[in-house]
């Protein structure tokens, strides 16, 4: 029997995928080979929406500002006279706590010591940091506090606590210090949480943060601006003071006060040192920190999950085990999310999402007796299809859903792109094979008439199983290739974006870009016709000029409310239930790969912008782009451009205002 009822009779093949997929979640939990796995499982639970923060806190932050208008210096302590003035005035104001995240462990100036020593007398509740030191003794290791000078330790009732935090080896900061806690000495937030009423009684237990955003859930102001407010302003608040790091950007500089969160993931931005402890401080008075079930419960479940996908899987049919991949793999990801937001427990679930289903389903598609037949059969086609006055260089050097592109020689000794495409990849169904041999007839003749798209020097006759076109070939994206040809790769915008910092491209290319292919798009759709996947894998450089490739899927333009197969790629197709196949998604698409290539993200995250993209130290030029980039990705159709000559004309007014603003600054400096 083959076929995929012959999948359903092989117990042997699915206790082999349920054996495989547990085991790869379990060897991914049990050793270092998962870590990566699990602080992402942990991390992208931010990802996706925070808890609010309802207690009455505010930061104070030593930041450039500060630094700047205090004459203060980075690296070396604060005059203490400024500190004493901000404790004095949080007193007169009434302030609950204060919780000064600044080291004060030997005596200075004595006037302004004892200075200090009395704004911190005069504190509802204080509380100063204590450093960790290493211990050196001979055969001895560990560590011990470091308290502050006597003087201030008194002043503050002896509550002290050390600020230390504990990152991973990504220098993500997940767990709160000391790691279970409570331990040996209190670390600052656990003082200022216990002062502050927090009920943290009990045996120790091991706590990750909890984050509130990517910039916390509290107000911050200067250290400048704290001085400068109304009186009682800070009445019964509770109010943390510490240094904010010179620069946003994690790496850039030597900053033992600067650490990674979750969402530097996204944001590229790190965090000060005292936003985490404040976090955690937050996190304890709310008893809100996160916890991980334990072990045997997390090896359990990976090993039922795995046993059910690779067990289960493998009984369906190719698609319906996609399909119902692709369901698990949305369920578990909002599970977990849920879990996380309504429960203090968290899970490391991508090792089930990124790494159980994907095995689970490569078994199940590796082993399926129909697909090894369809994969025998394109592999027989490849080795004999004829391309009379083309040789083909193996392998081929890319592969779609329908065929394979080869690199070919003509007899002239002229490189060109050859696609194969095959009817055994449409599951034998002539219809859909029809329409694709059909639409690259129609598109070949008007191929050469515009220089934004790719021209089609030639289309074969329709065999049984296959035909095959011949296409201008794409710049390469190494040079020296012809010395030898299978090393050949395209130059796409993928491969342009991946050579840039952040992965974005400049603002003018973008224009040009887009200038570019809308004018193509715009030539196309007068002929009647639409692309239908427009992303940056489909658009190659022809002597440096950016085309539309990926021929394919181009077809008649229909009308809106005309049936369209759903076809394109997830992220550059209009939101449901509209349809590809229209001038309106078209648009859209090419929005959103403007959108992709200037901001750098993926078109998922539309219409996120990162803040370093948009800082006072970056040209205004994003801006203007940005306009055009929204518009064109509205949700309605009805509410982007018209056609993609009025895009076309809102791009190059975007270069315009932009020179305009450029010569305007440059007037500006000048004078």
């Amino acid at each position: 029997m083959t076929g995929p009822d012959a999948s359903k009779k092989s117990p042997r093949r699915a206790a082999l995928g349920a054996a495989l997929a547990a085991l790869c979640g379990l060897v991914l939990w049990f050793t270092s080979l998962g870590d990566g796995w699990t602080n992402a499982s942990y991390d992208y639970l931010f990802r996706f929406g925070h808890h609010s923060v309802t207690n009455r806190v505010a930061l104070i932050l030593m930041d450039n500002e500060a630094f700047a208008r205090f004459g203060q210096t980075r690296g070396q302590p604060w005059d203490r006279a400024w500190h004493a003035k901000l404790l004095n005035r949080l007193a007169d104001d009434g302030c609950e706590l204060v919780v000064l995240d600044a080291f004060f462990g030997e005596l200075r100036d004595s006037e302004k010591d004892a200075a200090l020593a009395r704004a911190m007398q005069r504190q509802r509740h204080m509380v100063v940091m204590a450093e960790q030191a290493q211990v050196t003794l001979p055969g001895v290791a560990g560590a011990q506090p470091t308290l502050p000078a006597s003087i201030f330790l008194a002043a503050s009732g002896t509550n002290w606590g050390v600020a230390w935090l504990d990152p991973d080896p990504d220098f993500i900061v997940r767990r709160q210090w000391p790691f279970p806690s409570p331990a040996a000495y209190p670390s600052l937030p656990w003082t200022a949480a216990r002062l502050a009423g927090a009920k943290l009684a009990g045996p120790p237990q091991s706590r990750w943060l909890r984050y509130y955003g990517p910039t916390g859930a509290w107000p911050r102001m200067s250290y400048q601006y704290a001085l400068t407010q109304p009186p009682g302003f800070f009445r019964d608040q509770i109010v943390f003071i510490g240094t904010q790091p010179k620069t946003s950007l994690p790496g850039t500089e030597t900053d033992n006060d600067k650490f990674s969160t979750p969402y530097t993931r996204w944001t590229d931005e790190a965090a000060g040192g005292v936003d985490i402890l404040l976090t955690e401080f937050l996190n304890l008075l709310n008893h809100d920190w996160l916890q991980r079930p334990a072990g045997g419960v997390e090896a359990g479940l990976l090993a039922i999950t795995g046993i059910f996908l690779g067990g289960g899987l493998c009984r369906c049919r190719r698609w319906v085990a996609s399909a119902v991949a692709a369901g698990i793999f949305v369920a578990v990801t909002m599970a977990a999310i849920c879990l996380s937001y309504f429960t203090s427990y968290w899970f490391p679930w991508l090792i089930i999402v990124g790494a159980q289903i994907p095995c689970a389903l490569v078994w199940s598609l590796a082993t399926s007796p129909r697909r090894e037949a369809g994969l025998e059969k394109n592999l027989g086609l490849a080795n004999v299809l004829d391309t009379p006055g083309y040789e083909l260089i193996h392998p081929p050097f890319a592969e779609g859903a329908y065929g394979q592109v080869w690199l070919a020689r003509n007899d002239a000794g002229q490189w060109r792109a050859l696609k194969a495409v095959y009817l055994a990849n449409f599951e034998n169904n002539s219809d859909p094979y029809e329409r694709e041999y059909s639409g690259i007839q129609k598109y070949q003749p008007i191929s050469d008439q515009h220089p934004g798209l790719l021209r089609v020097e030639f289309v074969s006759k329709k065999r049984k199983d296959y035909f095959y076109y011949v296409m201008e070939l794409g710049d390469a994206l190494e040079p020296g290739w012809q010395l030898a040809p299978a090393t050949y790769k395209p130059r796409d915008l993928v491969s342009e974006r991946a050579k840039l910092h952040r992965r974005r491209l400049p603002v003018k290319e973008c224009l040009r870009i887009g200038i570019t292919l809308s004018e193509a798009l715009d030539f196309l759709h007068r002929q009647g016709m639409t692309h239908r996947d427009i992303k940056p894998q489909n658009i190659i450089f022809v002597n440096d000029q950016p085309k539309l490739a990926d021929l394919g899927l181009i077809t008649d333009i229909r009308p809106a409310d005309q049936e369209r197969t759903l076809v394109g790629t997830p992220g550059y197709m209009p939101p449901a239930p509209e349809r590809p196949g229209t001038v309106a998604a078209d648009i859209y698409a090419l929005g959103m790969v403007l959108y992709v290539l200037c901001t750098g993200r993926a078109a998922a995250l539309f219409p996120e912008v990162a803040t370093t993209l948009v800082s006072t130290e970056e040209p205004p030029e994003f801006l203007p782009l940005n306009t055009v980039i929204l518009k064109a990705c509205q949700p309605l159709a009805a509410d982007r451009y018209a056609s993609a000559a009025q895009m076309r004309a809102a791009l190059e007014e975007t270069v315009v205002i932009i020179e305009r603003n450029r010569n305007g600054t440059k007037a500006t400096e000048k004078m």
